[in-house]
C-alpha cells in the first residue's frame, strides 16, 4: 500500500503551526512521503491584512485574552509565538511554496525550511507574509537568493498549483485545517503526536 501522508494546511492557522512540529516528531525516521496540500483558511483577507478583531467580529471572542492563552500554550510546546494583531493573506506564500516544491523535488529540504520560516515570520514576528519583501527575506534566509519572487507569483503555474490544492480540499470535503489523510484514514485537527502515530500505523509502514 502507498505510504503517502496528505497534510492539509495553511500558513495563517496556529494549529497548523503546532501540527507541523508534531508531524516532524513522528515522521523523522519513517519511510513516508508527505504531501502538503494548501487550504484557503481566510482567502478574503486583503493583501494589507485584517485585524483579528475584525476577523473574529460577532463571535463573542475576547481576542486579546485568546491570543495570550494561545501564546502560553504554544510556548509550552516549545514554539516561538509573538503578539499578533492582524491576519494576512497566505495565498502568495502558498504559491511560492508550491514553486519551491517543484524546484526541490529530490529531498524537499528547502520547501520544508520555507514552510518553517513562513510560520515563524507570521506567528513569531507578526510579519505580513503576503508582502514580497517578507517572502524575499525568507528565501534569502534559506539560501534561495536568485529567485524573482514577483515574476514567480505572476507565473500561472504557481497559481494553478494552489488552485488545484484548493479544488482537492473541496473534493475531499476538507473544511478546516490541519487535517491528515493516510491511505483511507483521517485525523482532523491538531490532536497531538499520539494521534498522528496511530494514523500512520508506524509498525505497518514498511
Amino acid at each position: 500500500m502507498s505510504n503517502v501522508l496528505e497534510v492539509f494546511t495553511d500558513f495563517v492557522c496556529p494549529w497548523c503551526y503546532l501540527a507541523e512540529k508534531q508531524l516532524h516528531q513522528v515522521i523523522h525516521d519513517i519511510d513516508l512521503t508527505v504531501q502538503h496540500i494548501y487550504f484557503p483558511l481566510h482567502p478574503e483577507t486583503p493583501v494589507t491584512g485584517m485585524t483579528l478583531e475584525k476577523l473574529f467580529a460577532g463571535r463573542g471572542l475576547d481576542v486579546a485574552r485568546s491570543q495570550e492563552e494561545l501564546a502560553a500554550m504554544m510556548r509550552g510546546e516549545g514554539l516561538v509565538y509573538g503578539p499578533r494583531t492582524h491576519t494576512y493573506n497566505s495565498l502568495p506564500a502558498q504559491q511560492l511554496a508550491k514553486y519551491i516544491e517543484k524546484l526541490d523535488d529530490e529531498d524537499l529540504a528547502q520547501v520544508s525550511q520555507f514552510r518553517a520560516e513562513v510560520f515563524m515570520a507570521y506567528f513569531a514576528r507578526g510579519e505580513n507574509i503576503a508582502q514580497l519583501e517578507v517572502l524575499r527575506g525568507i528565501c534569502r534566509q534559506i539560501g534561495i537568493v536568485d529567485l524573482d519572487i514577483e515574476r514567480t507569483l505572476a507565473d500561472s503555474a504557481a497559481a494553478d498549483a494552489v488552485a488545484d490544492d484548493w479544488a482537492y480540499c473541496r473534493k475531499m470535503n476538507v473544511t478546516g485545517v490541519p487535517a491528515f489523510r493516510f491511505r483511507e484514514e483521517w485525523v482532523h485537527g491538531c490532536r497531538g503526536v499520539g494521534a498522528l502515530e496511530s494514523l500512520i500505523r508506524v509498525e505497518g509502514t514498511d
